[in-house]
């Protein structure tokens, strides 16, 4: 049973503005490609962004992580990532009340390109494809996401200078340091469909979109030296209210990840180990918060980025440590990406 259908007039503008974003995102990726070409796939280079993944379904409470806008090595990219997200919900509070079980495919366009050496610009297009299955029936909803833009000041570090007594005094280029500091802004976009009535039911996470236009902003910070390196993340998001009284909480997200770089003739092999965690406010509707609708989770990962050339293959799978959303009615199982990354 499919409950989201699009007009051919919806369509029409989607694909302009999804063919419009892409052209745009490769253009200046072409344009500043030579100012950055010492970033792209260097094992001793720290100019990368990364933060956990996420379905981006639609900024909701079972979202499973924070908003991701790379990967562990392309500062500048363009690529294509898929997500599974997998939840089990219980509409009652007894242990034989009915269960559905959700599962979430997100199919994404993304990328980062760079506007001069200090700012970037990020974009992530999602297309959500969500199914529940319930003892006697299925429910079924695809379309396009909310889609994020986001706004990036790479802050510059250099190393110590050192002295030397009697060395006569000449400009020299100062040496980047081993630590990184980045701060983003963005906004989420109302572009996917929101339905009230689906709000309604045992996970209101069921949706396609918020119909809501976010704020939300991020702090990155990366140290790396030798093929050893550690990133960590910090992240809120500010949620406004859509055209049908209904807004989501807002929601502080964490992240933290260490990898190590294994370097081979021509290719590079990243192995990691992350946790990621999510603390999100209550739904409100009509001003009036809703019972049992905040929570939190916590998450451990592992994963390995694959890097050849121009191309980096990526894997990341997710599992729940400790976790209490919607009053504990709501269980995220698991959490699998995979992305195809092209250096630009």
């Amino acid at each position: 049973m499919n409950f989201y259908k699009m007009n051919d007039f919806q369509n029409i503008k989607i694909t302009q503005f999804t063919f419009t974003l892409i052209l745009l995102l490769l253009g200046f990726g072409s344009a500043k490609a030579s100012m950055h070409s010492k970033d792209t796939l260097s094992s001793n280079s720290f100019h990368f962004i990364y933060l956990e993944d996420d379905c981006d379904l639609c900024g909701c409470t079972t979202s499973g992580g924070s908003a991701s806008f790379g990967d562990l090595s392309l500062s500048n990219f363009i690529g294509l990532r898929y997500i599974y997200q997998n939840f089990e919900s219980r509409d009652g509070i007894f242990n034989n009340s009915p269960k559905s079980k959700e599962q979430f495919n997100t199919y994404q366009i993304w990328g980062r390109v760079p506007l001069s050496e200090s700012f970037f610009l990020s974009a992530i297009i999602p297309y959500q494809d969500l199914t529940r299955d319930f003892n006697n029936r299925t429910e079924h909803i695809n379309g396009l996401g909310d889609i994020n833009i986001m706004g990036w000041y790479q802050f510059k570090l250099y190393k110590k200078k050192q002295e030397t007594a009697g060395e006569m005094d000449f400009v020299v280029e100062r040496e980047r340091s081993n630590h990184t500091l980045n701060f983003g802004l963005g906004l989420k976009l109302p572009t996917g469909e929101f339905e009230e009535r689906l709000s309604d039911k045992i996970n209101p996470g069921f949706q396609v979109g918020t119909g809501s236009l976010d704020v939300f902003s991020t702090l990155v910070y990366g140290y790396k030296k030798s093929n050893v390196g550690f990133v960590t993340t910090l992240a809120y998001y500010l949620k406004t209210e859509n055209k049908n009284d209904y807004r989501f909480g807002n929601q502080f997200s964490y992240a933290a990840a260490t990898f190590y770089d294994l370097n081979f003739e021509k290719s590079i092999l990243k192995p990691m180990l992350g946790i990621s965690g999510d603390v999100y406010g209550s739904i409100e509707q009509f001003g009036e918060e809703l019972a049992e609708t905040n929570g939190s989770i916590f998450n451990g990962s592992i994963g390995s980025e694959f890097v050849s050339g121009k191309f980096l293959f990526g894997v990341k799978y997710t599992l729940p440590i400790d976790q209490n959303l919607f009053g504990g009615n709501v269980e995220s199982k698991n959490n699998l990406s995979f992305y195809l990354n092209y250096a630009l």
